[in-house]
């Protein structure tokens, strides 16, 4: 599975009255807000397959939906559609539904059994439920798939450090002035009607008689205290908080850190009995190491994890078929980020989430590559005795985990309780050259947390990673920094250009230089393409214009322009031609 930096922090910290409640508790009333929303479900059924009205009449009945939430459409494939079919036959459709419901009424949109899952917009294909999920257009423009712009409900956390957003549910957030009217959009489909209809039965099973068995998390790259919460690390962080916060919840709990995925020695052979999972990663594979609880949820990460949700080599439809309730995966290739959040998804259930909203706020992006198979109304846990232990006992937050070279920023320990007496925590990194950091912080006496200063210098790369960890008696903790340059490109206004005249580019920034800043620039073929030494963006600015002089030639010649700055290198490419 291809990693794609697009991490980027999504919420800043309240500073300096920090508490750990104010971070991981909510008030009971988006506990209350999770009742009672059988009349905020649309359910979306193909009329070519009469088992999907089947499975959708039979949703209504069992949830006590009103008739009229049931919305048909009418589709060439129960698959993939393009993009115009999708536009005349699904979104409009679904518009009129949910005008003459309300589109401000309908949190959540079930589309039944046999209802394509794919929708081609040329140039692309992505996951038709995440199109369906912004049907309005108010997160991003009509037919446009994402480029990495964050879905608004998304909770955002970083799991290394502890650090989680409080659950707020989504009709409350749709309460909020200037929400964006998006749904959670959820599929209950499987490879037979019966598995289809058996994923709300189960569910309801589950509520009624609670939620019971084990929590099985796979793992793949052995010790945390070597992993830095970046890159593909950041999946292993996330499957060991989902596994801890389970453990607090008081299941019993399977971590394995092997390469081998469970079912393949030296992992476990077996996991019986599982209530929750996550993991990863074999392409397209499901190991049969499993017998599932009514109710079970699980998320596996891999590139293809729900590719077709009826059938096929991928985990989902093989998990679906061997009696799994919930799960979410990856139609096309979504980057390891943009995968639902394990972590994320289990700390929101755990705080009474219902799984359509606990799935969503774990989801970084709609119109994009992601499907939820399920009953959305589905909540298994509603416990504030719960709630209240599933809480790290321990935060240590970067405000924010990433950032640029030559800047400061600053970090957050915050415990559990006030501390009884002053908590002295040793401070210390990996890297000591790339940032400047106290060796140590204090909690004074009553008080349960402490801020303090990080200032970072000169990079020679992207994304690198600095490992800070904090201890005191009794407490430890670590957290991930990532640090850019901040030279961010060198651009070139043509591609081709005649010999013998001139081109002008631009280097740019990724913030405002704090001082004049000195880019060293360089042509691979100063006879052909002659440029500057050096270039200066003054103080204050982003960019800089420069201008290249070229010379005649008798052939077309590459030429390679470079723009270096501490270690870094951006270049271009330019065609002179005769």
């Amino acid at each position: 599975m291809p990693y794609r930096l697009r991490r980027v922090d999504c919420f800043s910290l309240g500073l300096p009255a920090l508490t750990i409640a104010s971070l991981v508790f909510f008030p009971a009333a988006h506990l209350r807000a999770q009742t009672s929303l059988n009349d905020r479900v649309l359910v979306v059924y193909n009329a070519d397959v009469p088992e999907s009205k089947q499975v959708a009449q039979y949703y209504l009945t069992k949830r006590s939906i009103p008739e009229g939430h049931l919305c048909k459409i009418d589709t060439s494939s129960p698959d993939e559609i393009k993009q115009d079919e999708f536009d005349a036959h699904v979104k409009q459709p679904i518009r009129k539904c949910l005008d003459r419901l309300g589109k401000d009424t309908v949190l959540y949109i079930v589309l039944s059994y046999q209802t394509p899952f794919l929708v081609d917009i040329g140039s692309q294909r992505n996951a038709l439920d995440q199109f369906v999920a912004d049907i309005w257009d108010e997160y991003l423009p009509e037919r446009t798939a994402n480029q990495g712009d964050i879905q608004p409900y998304f909770g955002g956390a970083q799991s290394e450090g502890g650090l989680y957003q409080p659950f707020v549910s989504l009709a409350d957030y749709r309460r909020q002035p200037k929400a964006r009217t998006i749904y959670s959009v959820w599929r209950l489909d499987a490879p037979s009607t019966q598995l289809a209809k058996g994923l709300i039965d189960k569910a309801l099973y589950a509520e009624t008689k609670g939620l019971t068995g084990i929590g099985c998390f796979d793992r793949n790259r052995g010790d945390l205290s070597a992993i830095a919460d970046y890159s593909y690390g950041a999946g292993e962080w996330d499957i060991h908080r989902a596994a801890d916060f389970t453990h607090q919840a008081g299941f019993t709990v399977i971590e394995d850190d092997h390469n081998e995925e469970f079912g393949t020695p030296p992992a476990p052979l077996r996991c019986d009995n599982a209530a929750l999972y996550a993991g990863w990663y074999a392409l397209g594979h499901y190991n049969d190491a499993f017998s599932w609880s009514p109710g079970a949820i699980g998320i596996h990460l891999d590139s293809a994890s729900a590719a077709h949700p009826r059938g096929g080599p991928n985990w989902a439809a093989s998990a679906l078929a061997r009696g799994i309730t919930v799960t979410a995966g990856a139609v096309i290739e979504p980057y390891l980020d943009n995968l639902p959040h394990p972590d994320q998804a289990f700390f929101y259930l755990f705080h009474g989430a219902n799984v359509g909203d606990a799935l969503l706020r774990s989801e970084r992006l709609l119109k994009w590559n992601i499907i939820n198979i399920g009953d959305p109304l589905y909540r298994p846990f509603n416990s504030p005795t719960m709630s209240a232990r599933v809480n790290p006992p321990i935060i240590f937050a970067l405000a924010p985990q990433t950032t640029l070279a030559d800047t400061s920023s600053s970090a957050v320990i915050a415990i559990s309780r006030p501390a009884p007496q002053d908590t002295v925590f040793a401070i210390t990194t990996d890297n000591r050259d790339l940032v400047t950091i106290p060796q140590s912080v204090t909690i004074p006496a009553g008080r349960d947390g402490v801020k303090f200063a990080i200032e970072t210098h000169h990079v020679g790369g992207d994304g690198v990673t600095v490992r800070l960890r904090a201890k005191a008696n009794g407490y430890e903790a670590s957290n991930t920094l990532i640090v850019f340059s901040l030279l961010a490109a060198l651009n070139v206004n043509s591609e081709k250009v005649k010999g013998g005249s001139e081109v002008s580019g631009t280097v740019f920034l990724r913030r405002p230089a704090l001082s004049n800043t000195t880019i060293t620039l360089k042509s691979s073929n100063p006879a052909i393409l002659k440029l500057p030494a050096e270039l200066t963006i003054s103080q204050g600015n982003e960019r800089a214009s420069l201008q290249i002089t070229t010379l005649p030639v008798n052939a077309e010649t590459s030429v390679e322009i470079s723009a270096a700055y501490e270690g870094l290198v951006r270049s271009a490419s330019l065609k002179v031609v005769p």
